[in-house]
């Protein structure tokens, strides 16, 4: 196989996590690595059942200056930070009990109702979200949002 070449990964996270590493240590780009996860994933609510639930809170550090971010159904809002990848990121910062699996808007499980507001994503989505929804692990809000988590 050319190194050149892009390369398609498809089954168990530990099987794409070690070809991953073999292909970049031949000197693959990760660019020109894409997979997509085949049988069980991990959690979807990492840390939850493991560790006592506490109370949703603004998140640590220097307060956003970004859009307002509203969890309808945990009772918490926040002001977006630049440090935020996503809105599941600043969701996790700040207690509020979320679902995910894959983190790059594959497998929907993090899709929640988007009360009001647009989001953007990076990465696009697989499957954009059913109307009216948003997939949290890979959106960013485009000015104040209300999500139903």
């Amino acid at each position: 196989m050319p190194r050149e070449g892009d390369f398609y990964l498809c089954g168990p996270s530990g099987f794409m996590a070690d070809l991953r590493t073999d292909l970049t240590a031949w000197g693959v780009p990760s660019n020109r690595i894409h997979s997509e996860l085949f049988s069980g994933g991990p959690t979807l609510t990492p840390g939850m059942s493991a560790t006592p639930a506490r109370a949703p809170h603004q998140p640590a550090g220097v307060p956003g200056t970004g859009p307002l971010v509203s969890f309808a159904r945990s009772g918490i809002a926040g002001r977006w930070r630049p440090e935020d990848q996503s809105l599941l990121e600043l969701a996790e910062a700040c207690d509020v009990p979320v679902r995910w699996s894959c983190r790059t808007g594959v497998c929907h499980n993090c899709e929640s109702g988007l009360i009001s507001g647009s989001v953007a994503y990076q990465p696009d989505p697989l499957d954009p979200p059913a109307q009216g929804n948003v997939l949290i692990c890979c959106s960013r809000p485009q000015g104040d949002v209300v999500i139903d988590i």
